[in-house]
């Protein structure tokens, strides 16, 4: 989006650990999902279907999601009350997970009038809305197929609970669309609600079915609602200062839309001082050269700070909660995850060659 590079900036002195160094301990898990993961969308005989499900799949995004639900269920194993190997149980759940956020995309695209994710054209631009509900509720539908398999009701009141908690975030984000008085607080309660929780969602269920100790359940399902919070603040971030190749789709989206975030208010409210926002607290009319505009602004205030102090607590606060889990190298993973999260957000901040990080999807 814009060449700042001339700014004077001081990269980051360790690059962030890519994700497939930080999941090598389940790597085997995580092959074993992805054919899971194929299996499960393929079974049909449909030809249409099939058409769209195949496209889905030549397009993935990180499995941060699947990832998290094997990690923490092995993480909680490593107490000595889970199971020795992975089962289809936790195949079912990682698979599950990944399908709910393949929905969530799909409609989200639907909802903001998405035409690039990934690099390729949204479902949404290339059949069209209605079919792009159907695909999403579809994808929905085989994630619970998929957990009913399981027969455990924790996993449902745990996955249907926060379910419902993305949906109400996304419900209160659209019904909120332009009012810039929000407050900064209200941003991360968004945030919480239409992304973290499927975060607790996964980190939950893994020790679910690992253990289901209260107390390591507990914390696993904290460790996932603060990197939640982390993961959305970045991703923020990344809509205000991203181009289009390293973002995977069209920069701007959330500022066009007029959805209220942390980066966003950040910006207007020094627009505002310096005398440049509406009196109404409204959003400038945009095109290319306003966005590059605004993250000018946003680089050239104190908002990166701000901003860095925000995802840093609670990063922070996820890794405490890792704390009452037996020591191993899932735990060390989970922790290394969250680190990644400071790590990019220190990078795409900064805005140097160095260090950019990895674009978490």
């Amino acid at each position: 989006m814009m060449n700042l590079q001339e700014r004077n900036v001081r990269p980051q002195e360790v690059a962030p650990r890519n994700l497939t160094h930080i999941f090598h301990c389940v790597a085997a898990e995580m092959q074993a999902m992805e054919k899971h993961l194929a299996a499960t969308l393929t079974d049909t005989q449909d030809p249409l279907v099939r058409q769209i499900v195949d496209f889905l799949l030549e397009a993935p995004g990180k499995r941060i999601r699947p990832a998290l639900v094997l990690l923490s269920a092995r993480a909680a194993g490593a107490a000595g009350n889970g199971p020795a190997g992975p089962k289809l149980a936790w195949l079912n759940v990682a698979v599950a997970a990944e399908l709910i956020h393949m929905a969530s995309l799909v409609h989200d695209d639907l909802i903001d009038n998405g035409t690039l994710r990934h690099h390729r054209a949204t479902i949404h631009a290339k059949w069209g809305g209605r079919v792009s509900v159907a695909v999403g509720n579809h994808l929905c539908a085989k994630a619970f197929q998929l957990v009913a398999q399981c027969a455990d009701p924790r996993l449902f009141a745990l996955l249907g609970a926060q379910l419902c908690a993305m949906c109400e975030g996304e419900i209160r984000q659209v019904m909120g669309r332009g009012d810039f008085h929000m407050s900064a607080r209200r941003c991360l309660t968004l945030a919480e609600k239409k992304t973290a929780a499927l975060f607790v969602a996964c980190s939950g269920a893994g020790a679910v079915l690992a253990t289901g100790e209260p107390r390591t359940c507990k914390a696993l399902q904290n460790f996932g609602r603060h990197f939640g919070i982390a993961f959305q603040v970045l991703d923020d971030c990344r809509d205000v200062l991203s181009d289009e190749k390293g973002l995977g789709k069209t920069p701007g989206q959330d500022l066009l839309a007029g959805d209220v975030t942390l980066p966003l208010l950040y910006v207007l409210r020094r627009c505002s001082r310096r005398g440049k926002g509406s009196s109404q607290g409204g959003l400038p009319t945009l095109g290319p050269r306003r966005l590059v505009g605004m993250g000018e602004t946003l680089l050239s205030s104190s908002a990166p700070e701000r901003i860095a102090r925000v995802i840093a607590s609670h990063v922070d606060r996820a890794k405490q909660e890792l704390q009452p889990l037996a020591e191993s190298k899932f735990k060390d993973s989970l922790g290394q995850l969250a680190e990644h999260i400071a790590a990019s957000a220190s990078g795409i901040l900064a805005r140097t060659t160095h260090g950019k990080g990895e674009v978490l999807s």
